[in-house]
């Protein structure tokens, strides 16, 4: 089974202390106490969001997920992030598609998350994925895919809300 890495969007959502958690995200539009809520778990802390790299460097968060703007050049929006965060951790989030995780891949991010963009081929690009490529994979559940255990992925990204409907 994938590990789990928790999803805070709101500052409703709960921080679960769970030992199937490996890592969290926060929206960077979080209030300061819930980041540290999190930290204090000693568990991975990445943001995401627009302000996320300076939210990473404000916080000495561990780093950051940048979801991917398909319309735009891909190298073009993680390149800079890349460089910035050094040896901090960068996760990509894009589509279930190849050309886009091809230029992700080139990049070198820590791990590339995918999100269904066609439930018929989903698995497909997940198993080509790891044929290809050495960087870790993920898995985006959201409300529009219920799968939450795809094969061949490291890890799952889930909302509080899923979690506990996993009962956890």
């Amino acid at each position: 089974m994938p590990q789990i890495i928790l999803f805070i969007k709101n500052n409703e959502d709960i921080i679960h202390k769970n030992s199937d958690i490996s890592c969290y995200i926060l929206s960077d539009s979080l209030p300061l106490s819930k980041f540290q809520e999190a930290i204090a778990t000693g568990k991975m802390v990445l943001t995401i969001g627009d302000k996320a790299l300076e939210k990473c460097k404000e916080l000495n968060l561990d780093g950051i997920v940048k979801e991917i703007d398909v319309s735009k050049p891909v190298k073009v929006q993680l390149k800079h992030l890349r460089e910035a965060l050094k040896k901090k951790t960068l996760g990509v989030i894009i589509p279930a598609r190849r050309h886009e995780a091809m230029l992700a891949g080139e990049v070198e991010p820590d791990f590339i998350a995918f999100y269904s963009d066609n439930p018929n081929k989903d698995d497909e690009i997940i198993l080509w994925y790891n044929d290809l490529f050495l960087i870790p994979v993920a898995w985006v559940a959201n409300d529009d895919n219920n799968q939450t255990n795809t094969p061949n992925t490291d890890f799952i990204i889930i909302d509080t809300k899923k979690f506990e409907n996993f009962g956890c």
